[in-house]
């Protein structure tokens, strides 16, 4: 079900394909997949499964997927693995559950407990493992900071556990937190500097340069950054995040067309953002309610 749910979510078909995957989740059991043991796609097949429903905000489902992927993944895909000195860990699963949450911006609560998980691990660790622990949760604290929650404590310590640089748009939405805005504007005039250490939370680095233009006043870049964010150019196998991420995308979109004085096509972001988000999580009701009132602005149209 899962591989053919994929299938359906690929052609657009998404409330059949959550619905078939709600019954999917209710019914498998992580031994069921025993057939599949040390076959890695079924993992991914499972993860995608968060796609359809991260789209449609359902973070409940889509956390009840990923959580199934790595029960298969530690229990039948790489259960060999670990009488040969290779225990699971929880890493796989902080990485993922930290890259749903984050797309969403919500719940806080999540994304605390996330990398609090990471920085806990950390802490115990040795310190030759500190910093490949702390990247398990870096986008759990990128997400708290860049979320409604924008709280800077998890990204701070991650700084420090990690050692590693942020990257030039969490540094530029940094510096727009204390009002500087050139050095806002330098930070998003650095050339990309390609970054291994920043691959967790690299799906995120164009919303977050357009929230930076956005707050920046520059609406026209945000839509030249945004571009092509569209579920056309989105994964369907394997987990991707952007499917969680595309709600906030539009409604960010919407408000850069709206303050462009582009009503029509703000109009249309507005709806999309209401329509994709019908049965979404409370969680979300603040970016719904956004959605609502910019439509109620622009007006209904025809």
């Amino acid at each position: 079900p899962f591989v053919e749910a994929k299938i359906r979510f690929a052609s657009g078909d998404v409330s059949r394909a959550a619905d078939q995957l709600r019954t999917a989740l209710d019914t498998v059991a992580p031994q069921d997949f025993r057939p599949y043991q040390g076959t890695p796609t079924v993992v991914y097949d499972i993860a995608a499964a968060a796609n359809v429903f991260a789209y449609q905000g359902d973070l409940a489902n889509a956390a009840k997927a990923l959580d199934l992927a790595d029960q298969v993944r530690r229990e039948v895909v790489h259960h060999h693995e670990e009488t040969a000195g290779r225990p699971s860990d929880e890493s796989w699963r902080r990485v993922v559950l930290g890259e749903l949450y984050a797309a969403m911006g919500v719940p806080a609560a999540s994304l605390r407990q996330v990398w609090q998980s990471a920085a806990e691990a950390g802490r115990m660790a040795p310190a030759d493992k500190r910093a490949h622990l702390a990247h398990s949760g870096a986008s759990a604290a990128i997400g708290l900071f860049t979320g409604p929650a924008a709280d800077t404590t998890a990204i701070a310590e991650y700084r420090v556990m990690s050692g590693d640089r942020l990257s030039k748009e969490v540094r530029a939405l940094l510096a727009l937190t204390r009002g500087d805005s050139g050095a806002a504007r330098l930070a998003l005039a650095e050339p990309d500097a390609p970054d291994s250490k920043q691959m967790m939370y690299s799906l995120y680095r164009r919303p977050l340069a357009a929230q930076a233009y956005y707050l920046l006043g520059d609406y026209q870049t945000t839509l030249q950054v945004l571009q092509d964010f569209e579920p056309a150019t989105l994964r369907t196998a394997g987990f991707d995040s952007r499917w969680g991420m595309l709600g906030r995308v539009r409604l960010l979109r919407a408000a850069a067309y709206e303050r462009l004085g582009r009503r029509a096509e703000a109009r249309e972001e507005y709806r999309q953002v209401l329509s994709q988000w019908t049965a979404a999580d409370t969680a979300l009701q603040p970016f719904i309610r956004q959605a609502e009132q910019g439509l109620a602005r622009v007006g209904e149209g025809v």
